[in-house]
């Protein structure tokens, strides 16, 4: 919701609400500095979109719910994930139109 404070309850940071482990990876030095939080995560995206083939629901649902979560393949997505994907497909439909 574009506050670079936010801290989510499973302790994702910053306007990407990246994990401090996946930050720390991305070579994060400020998981708060907007820049470096949306440099950061953008990257991770890209990493996601070309290792899932440009599926961007399949690289959403990597982000949001964890690569691991999603490669087990246990159960269907969570709901809150779904609607994570739903989210931020209706913001790049917007961008489109």
């Amino acid at each position: 919701d574009f506050d670079h404070t936010a801290v989510s309850h499973k302790g994702v940071q910053g306007l990407m609400q990246l994990m401090p482990q996946t930050a720390r990876e991305l070579g994060v030095r400020n998981a708060y500095d907007p820049v470096e939080n949306v440099w950061a995560g953008t990257r991770y995206l890209r990493w996601l979109l070309d290792r899932y083939n440009g599926q961007v629901e399949v690289a959403l649902a990597a982000y949001y719910w964890g690569m691991g979560n999603l490669e087990k393949g246990e159960g269907s997505l969570p709901v809150e994930t779904r609607r994570y994907i739903r989210k931020v497909m209706a913001h790049c439909d917007a961008q489109r139109a």
